[in-house]
């Protein structure tokens, strides 16, 4: 399971851009961001792309490093949630492992807000407004708007709005969720993979928004907790064993390191509350 990373950690930013009647603004995302169109209705287009219109109360997919224009007859403001990780979002969330060719996509399909969907966009703008939200709080906005996708839209609707990402990047994402539980180190991962390892690093990075060191060490952080945790028949010395340990000692560094309590302090804990 992809434990995501909420620690603030990932960039995940939101931004409100305002836009004057008649007047045509360039956008150039800098990651995949989803665009909540709340006030006004607005028209946009991108190089050799016709002009589309998108009415007030619809969503749509900005595509990273894609330079669109954006006009509107009325004084109007859009909503950017940017995603750095949008690709994994997707592939854990929808279930949709569809490799598209770059020349059967098309940009710009929108999703009708529902109320909960609304809502969502409606609460960040309020973040917004009292101050810039950091973005542990961003993150949790962007799972909650996943979640929400998930269970109220048909997954045809969700293929063709996440249509412009799903390439190599949703490969790639779907080849690290379903292999990176069977080896140690992002070396053994990068080896699986189709890509040299300073290609895998860079791709890693830029699909998952952290180095995969990082990324590997924050999944073992959790399943040895976990482990400890809920496991409480397992012995842990049996836990030292299956995650590679040395010996009980160096389980415990680990433990207090990155979880800040040992593996005893852990599962009296878990014997506390009940």
């Amino acid at each position: 399971m992809y434990e995501f990373q909420l620690s603030g950690k990932l960039p995940y930013e939101a931004e409100q851009i305002t836009f004057f009647p008649n007047t045509e603004k360039a956008i150039t995302s800098k990651f995949h961001a989803v665009a909540f169109v709340m006030s006004h209705d607005l028209f946009i287009r991108s190089v050799n792309q016709e002009q589309k219109q998108i009415h007030t109360g619809q969503l749509f997919l900005l595509p990273r490093g894609l330079t669109c224009y954006l006009t509107s007859v009325e004084r109007n403001e859009i909503l950017l949630m940017y995603i750095p990780n949008i690709t994994t979002l997707y592939v854990h969330f929808i279930g949709e492992q569809s490799i598209f060719n770059y020349n059967q996509m098309k940009l710009f399909h929108v999703l009708e807000m529902n109320d909960p969907v609304r809502h969502i966009g409606e609460s960040l703008k309020l973040y917004m407004e009292r101050g810039s939200p950091d973005a542990v709080l961003i993150g949790l906005k962007a799972l909650e708007l996943f979640h929400t996708l998930r269970q109220s839209y048909p997954k045809d609707a969700l293929i063709q709005l996440f249509s412009p990402i799903c390439t190599k990047e949703c490969s790639f994402a779907l080849f690290v969720l379903s292999n990176h539980a069977k080896v140690k180190t992002a070396e053994e991962l990068a080896e699986l993979s189709t890509y040299s390892f300073s290609g895998f690093n860079k791709q890693f990075h830029k699909v998952f928004g952290v180095s995969p060191y990082k990324w590997m060490l924050q999944q073992k952080v959790d399943r040895v907790y976990k482990e400890i945790f809920y496991e409480t028949s397992k012995p842990i010395k049996l836990i030292a064993e299956e995650y590679g340990f040395a010996s009980l000692s160096n389980l415990g560094d680990f433990c207090r390191k990155h979880i800040g309590a040992s593996p005893a302090a852990i599962r009296n804990k878990k014997n506390e509350n009940f």
